[in-house]
């Protein structure tokens, strides 16, 4: 006789495998699809039947993993870090799967290349000094001047008080500032939620030059997301990619990669719910321990 743990187990193997579908449907491949519309215009670009198979797998997926995240996050409040280059979409995506799943969004900021160019590496060394002075946590006594950036961020989004309002000063300065506020933070935040880019596409001649990234400055954010038990969500489909060094780091923050999939919507908000279980790499970049956290 077929008893629960079966369905249970059957369950879990479905997940699974619709997850790896919609890794090569919504993530990687789609990707290939949208830059090909954008520029050379491929047949396959233009092929409406693999525009359909993602969709529907993404569909799928995310309305098999309704069931699960439904009161998940119920209580919990985010706010949402949006970083350099993210896609307004991509963080519209993961805002929409955790709101589904209970959590309340109590904030939104972007950062500015100010807070990772390499160029600016002299600026936030010599801010961090002022900046550690107002600081709550006391992990910033060991923290790189990174890591007081990433932790002072993180106490805007977290707390309340004159000293957080003299962060918040510093960090949003017109002249140069660090951060800008989309959604007025509550201070209540519980949980941070970073989103970064998805892989880089070829510049073109006329396009202005890269920034040059601080892998330093994604672990001090990272640091402070961890102490949160908050994820980092990205790219590592390359060994250069940031999500893919700061695993590498050994950070001990939870990441999620394939952003811009339902995969990585479902699997950020999957890790949120599961407080206590360490910092795991989910997704099928870089680096990643697994797909998606154990569905319990």
């Amino acid at each position: 006789m077929i008893n629960f743990r079966y369905h249970v187990v059957s369950i879990i193997g479905i997940f699974v495998a619709l997850a790896v579908g919609v890794v090569l449907g919504a993530g990687p491949l789609q990707s290939r699809i949208h830059q090909g519309v954008g520029s050379t215009g491929t047949s396959a670009a233009a092929d409406p039947t693999l525009s359909a198979q993602a969709d529907a797998e993404a569909a799928g997926l995310k309305a098999l993993a309704s069931s699960k995240l439904t009161g998940s996050l119920a209580g919990s409040q985010v706010s949402l870090l949006v970083l350099p280059g993210a896609s307004d979409d991509d963080v519209a995506s993961i805002r929409s799967t955790l709101t589904d799943a209970g959590a309340s969004v109590v904030g939104r900021v972007t950062l500015t290349d100010n807070w990772e160019s390499t160029s600016m590496n002299q600026y936030r060394t010599t801010l961090s000094t002022t900046l550690a002075s107002h600081l709550a946590s006391s992990a910033t006594k060991t923290a790189s001047a990174d890591g007081i950036v990433g932790y002072s961020i993180a106490q805007v989004l977290s707390a309340s008080g004159a000293e957080t309002d003299l962060l918040r000063q510093i960090l949003t300065d017109e002249s140069t500032p660090i951060m800008r506020i989309d959604e007025e933070p509550a201070g209540s935040a519980t949980k941070l939620v970073a989103i970064g880019p998805r892989a880089q596409t070829t510049l073109s001649s006329a396009s202005p030059a890269a920034v040059t990234k601080s892998s330093d400055a994604w672990v001090g954010l990272a640091q402070a997301i961890g102490s949160t038990s908050g994820v980092v969500v990205g790219d590592a489909s390359s060994r250069d990619a940031m999500v893919t060094q700061l695993r590498g780091s050994g950070t001990s923050v939870t990441t999620v990669d394939s952003v811009g999939t339902t995969l990585a919507a479902v699997a950020t908000a999957l890790a949120l719910s599961q407080n206590g279980s360490g910092a795991r790499a989910f997704g099928v970049g870089n680096g990643a321990q697994s797909v998606i956290p154990n569905v319990k």
